[in-house]
């Protein structure tokens, strides 16, 4: 993978629709999006070859219920973020949460282009940042069994051969209940540039269900989107939605866990 990456989640939490007793209606909390940046460097000699990871983290409010146009959301987030950490980066892999199949197209349209002007306003000189833009959809129906149904699938397992209509899709089972049937998680591929053809994508993002922190074993999302949904919900749980927090003072801090 180009160093230095940029990895980013992204993901919406809806609030519970509560009784106004003044309007003496059920009304809906806004809602909360939330952007999660990772910056991998070179390894450093000094820290034994180990890649150092930074972190930028923001939300933003938004109309309650509502899940698309995030394009300016995150083009914000992301500028500052390579602001802040002081990043050129090589290559950009986003993990978009929320997004169905009939939306899938729409938000390609919405979030790419500015994130490819964000990404090459802060590209090193006479390169192009590779992008890679993958959708993770939770709410699924396919489940996978044995061949004689006796079991479900381990965690782990990976499932490439059903492919979508349009896009790559892969399956991967973050976790594996004793009591009931597995429910994967499926990953749509909505863009990805030739510099990343060489990347593989699924072992990358089953890799990082294992970088959650003060957690043992693998989440079913990557770590990026994972944190990005324990932001939003924390943000989201505030009276003003989440516009206090400093991202700033955050930075490379991990306050929502």
């Amino acid at each position: 993978l180009p160093l230095p990456a940029v990895f980013v989640g992204i993901d919406v939490f809806h609030a519970p629709r509560r009784f106004d007793p003044i309007s003496r209606k059920r009304t809906g909390k806004e809602s909360v999006a939330a952007v999660v940046v990772q910056v991998i460097r070179e390894s450093d000699q000094d820290r034994d070859g180990c890649p150092t990871i930074e972190m930028y983290s923001a939300t933003s409010s938004r109309t309650s219920g509502h899940e698309m146009d995030l394009g300016k959301v995150m083009q914000d987030v992301i500028r500052r973020a390579l602001c802040e950490l002081n990043v050129n980066p090589m290559s950009c892999i986003v993990w978009r949460d929320g997004v169905g199949d009939a939306t899938i197209n729409k938000a390609v349209d919405q979030e790419i282009p500015g994130l490819r002007n964000v990404l090459a306003a802060h590209a090193p000189p006479g390169v192009e940042t590779a992008l890679s833009y993958i959708v993770c959809q939770k709410r699924v129906n396919t489940k996978f069994m044995t061949a004689d149904g006796a079991f479900g699938m381990p965690p782990g397992a990976l499932i490439s051969d059903i492919q979508g209509p349009e896009n790559e899709t892969f399956y991967i089972n973050g976790t594996s209940p004793p009591y009931s049937t597995p429910k994967p998680v499926r990953f749509v591929v909505a863009e990805r540039d030739k510099k990343l053809d060489s990347i593989d994508l699924s072992e990358l993002s089953w890799a990082l269900c294992h970088d959650y922190p003060n957690w043992a074993g693998p989440v079913k999302l990557p770590a990026p989107v994972q944190m990005a949904h324990k932001l939003a919900e924390l943000a989201g749980s505030f009276v003003d939605c989440g516009d206090s927090l400093n991202s700033e003072a955050y930075k490379n801090k991990m306050h929502f866990l």
